[in-house]
């Protein structure tokens, strides 16, 4: 382990008995005798790690029922944070047994969620700022205990212990001396060429953080723009999602267009979440054509809400067109869409309903040919409300003759009452 990331060891033989948590204890007195107690527990699959994990925080959650509520509450987050540890250190010694993970997303899923509910509460209910007046040593102490756990987590893995530190870090810990601290650790760890690059990654993307905290937002672009391979938006959208909350429009607005590059490299992936918040940055601010040429930009991925989008402006013609371009069958369009397109303009659904069902045919199948008599109906409700029957009869009638040799489609057309 690096100098940076170094933390007392807490030797478990050296102090002679170990005592039960007390108010004026340290954080690491705390430690040792959770380590006395939960250290050598035994597990045997993920249901009695998250059985463990429930029982411990029950009893060691007990014995501070009594103390002031601001160290009451520091003691709950390091329960918490030596419990996620100690989960985290039992699946680890397990990883090579099959039967031991069967199952286990769920049972980590309630481990995870317990925490991070419990973690929350505390947050909102502490007295920050006596906490960093009185207990800052408290203070420094979790802030080594994140470190180290974060140090731990793989590229691929960072979320769970990185997403504690930056929740610590965005209000109990975010004091002067402890910030100040923590920047010159992280700034040595992201110059450190000796180090991997998951762990100057890491240090970038809490540095960023830091940068965001402050609303220095375009120091964290060229922070990450230079220190990290990938942009991952996901990584993000917490932030945004922040901005929403807070509403800041303007500030959500600049994200989402220095994100959009990297979401267009995803198309689908992250297309979602990232239009979900451009509808809420778009809302009654005059963006509509910056909006709508963003969604343009991410086809495929966008479609769902450039197709909401188009029925909003009543451009039933454009929305029939981006279904044709994306080969969407009206089978698998949103119902009230269909209904709202037909009771505006239903002129515009004709191609559509051309166009699958000669694409749907071409399967030749017998599920095709049901979905395609499926279509045929649609198509022919479509003329007759606009009292143009006579050219379905017409289309229909060449259709049989193309199809005249597949029995399979002259039995679903007599089904479906379009063949007598």
């Amino acid at each position: 382990m690096h100098e940076l990331d170094a933390k007392p060891q807490i030797d478990l033989t050296a102090r002679g008995p170990v005592s039960t948590p007390k108010e004026t204890g340290t954080c690491a007195e705390w430690i040792l005798y959770f380590e006395k107690q939960y250290a050598n527990a035994k597990v045997y699959n993920a249901f009695s790690v998250e059985e463990l994990y429930m029982r411990a925080w029950g009893q060691l959650n007990q014995f501070a029922d009594d103390w002031e509520l601001t160290i009451r509450g520091i003691y709950d987050i390091q329960v918490v944070l030596y419990l996620t540890q100690l989960c985290d250190a039992l699946a680890d010694a397990k990883s090579g047994m099959y039967d031991f993970f069967y199952n286990a997303g769920y049972f980590f899923s309630k481990i995870t969620k317990h925490s991070q509910g419990q973690l929350t509460t505390v947050l909102r209910s502490i007295d920050m700022e006596h906490a960093q007046e009185r207990y800052s040593e408290h203070l420094k102490e979790l802030a080594g205990y994140v470190a180290v756990q974060v140090s731990k987590e793989s590229r691929e893995a960072r979320g769970k212990w990185f997403e504690i530190s930056k929740l610590l870090w965005s209000g109990l810990l975010y004091e002067k001396e402890l910030i100040a601290d923590e920047l010159v650790r992280l700034r040595k760890i992201a110059g450190d060429g000796g180090r991997s690059q998951t762990e100057r990654e890491t240090a970038v993307m809490a540095l960023a953080h830091f940068d965001m905290l402050s609303g220095e937002d375009e120091n964290a672009w060229d922070r990450v723009l230079t220190g990290t391979e990938v942009i991952e938006p996901g990584d993000w959208f917490g932030y945004l999602r922040t901005f929403v909350k807070e509403g800041q429009r303007d500030r959500l607005l600049k994200w989402l267009r220095w994100l959009g590059p990297a979401i267009r490299k995803e198309v689908t992936y992250e297309a979602a979440e990232y239009f979900d918040l451009w509808e809420e940055a778009a809302a009654g601010i005059g963006i509509d054509e910056e909006y709508r040429r963003a969604m343009v930009e991410q086809l495929p991925g966008s479609y769902r809400h450039y197709a909401r989008f188009l029925l909003g402006k009543e451009e039933y013609r454009a929305w029939a067109d981006l279904m044709l371009c994306l080969s969407i069958s009206p089978l698998d369009i949103d119902s009230n869409q269909l209904k709202m397109v037909e009771k505006a303009d239903v002129h515009a659904l004709l191609p559509l309903y051309h166009y699958a069902i000669d694409e749907i045919l071409q399967v030749k199948n017998r599920e095709s040919y049901k979905q395609g008599v499926k279509l045929l109906k649609k198509l022919a409700a479509a003329y007759k409300k606009l009292k143009q029957t006579p050219r379905f009869e017409a289309y229909l009638v060449q259709l049989i003759k193309q199809y005249s040799r597949y029995r399979a489609f002259q039995e679903e057309l007599r089904k479906g009452k379009l063949l007598l």
